[in-house]
């Protein structure tokens, strides 16, 4: 059995002006003139459903990473690394929050494009052990804030095609916190730490 059709799922706002920004990004990098920017932003503006926004965006490099394809159940991106038992956050078009006091899980995948994560693990309970973040993302934001103790490893973080990771979190106060291991491949993503 599947699921609905991603191409059929309705968009607002915010998608129609997002798709808007990649096109203003083509005509910036030489992929579009200006009559085909009004051309294919009318089509966007017009747009009801992902499908009329791929259409409009199917043939410029940035248009496919809008809605990536999920990767294989159990499987990252990359095909290589199990996902069992963690926790998939979707970001797709969208905000996420997790503040005050919630259940980190051992492993987190962020997933998504055009969407922002805003995670807040100085209230958190995290795993003595630490936990990994896998972030899988396109044209999108991820934000930690973590605790005074807790150490960051990125050894394993691939940024893609302009993208960055911008530690500004800097050393623990002290020993003996979790670890978190950001990882993950992504695309025109920007991943912030702080811790304040």
């Amino acid at each position: 059995m599947t699921g609905p059709d991603p191409d059929g799922l309705r968009v607002g706002d915010r998608e129609r002006e997002q798709a808007v920004t990649v096109l203003h990004d083509a005509v910036g990098g030489g992929y579009l003139d200006l009559a085909e920017f009004e051309e294919r932003s009318r089509t966007v503006y017009a747009a009801r459903t992902r499908g009329d926004l791929r259409s409009a965006l199917a043939d410029l490099p940035a248009g496919a990473r809008l809605f990536p394809p999920p990767p294989p159940v159990g499987m990252v991106a990359t095909g290589t690394e199990p996902t069992a038992g963690a926790e998939t956050m979707e970001i797709d078009w969208t905000t996420r929050k997790r503040r005050g006091p919630w259940q980190v899980p051992a492993h987190l995948i962020i997933r998504g494009a055009m969407g922002t994560a805003d995670l807040d693990l100085r209230e958190a309970t995290v795993p003595a052990t630490g936990c990994v973040i896998t972030v899988l993302t396109s044209w999108s934001t991820v934000k930690i804030r973590l605790g005074d103790t807790m150490s960051v490893r990125t050894q394993d973080f691939e940024g893609g095609s302009m993208s960055a990771l911008k530690d500004k979190a800097g050393a623990p106060a002290g020993p003996g916190g979790p670890v978190i291991d950001i990882r993950g491949h992504n695309d025109w993503t920007t991943v912030v730490l702080r811790r304040a």
